[in-house]
């Protein structure tokens, strides 16, 4: 099973303390994960995936649309091998964000991206306030019907 992981570059330790606990039940040997080259969250599913196939997809450089086209380049693969993406938000999804314009959030934009390629989604909130948006409720409801 294919798994990609999609999150902030910096944690609070309480942040890393649950997505520690959450990537250990994920990363069992069965799964292949694909993960960017980021520090933060995409660091630590790397550094915790040892007995896992990886595949890094690495950005070009730092300016955002660089790591857009990395982040894409994942979901892609993503899509031919029928992943799922998993991802830690931790604030609000900025308003506005579309498939094109990720403005404010790389991992909220990663999300949207996926959903419009019809990749699974699964959330895994780092703060209270980083809630499903109502075009991911939207697509998981869709997909809880087929």
């Amino acid at each position: 099973m294919h798994i990609g992981v999609t999150g902030p570059r910096k944690l609070t330790p309480t942040q890393e303390i649950k997505a520690i606990e959450d990537l250990k039940q994920l990363l069992t040997p069965d799964k292949t994960l694909h993960a960017g080259d980021a520090r933060g969250l995409d660091a630590l599913a790397r550094e915790l995936a040892e007995n896992c196939k990886l595949y890094r997809y690495d950005a070009e450089g730092w300016k955002p649309w660089q790591l857009q086209r990395r982040s894409r380049a994942m979901v892609d693969a993503l899509v031919v091998v029928g992943g799922t993406l998993h991802a830690w938000p931790n604030k609000v999804c900025p308003v506005g964000l579309t498939v094109d314009s990720w403005k404010g959030s790389g991992t909220w934009g990663t999300v949207r991206y996926a959903i419009a390629k019809g990749i699974a989604v699964e959330l895994h909130p780092l703060t209270p306030e980083a809630i499903a948006p109502d075009w991911l409720e939207v697509r998981t409801q869709q997909l809880v019907l087929w």
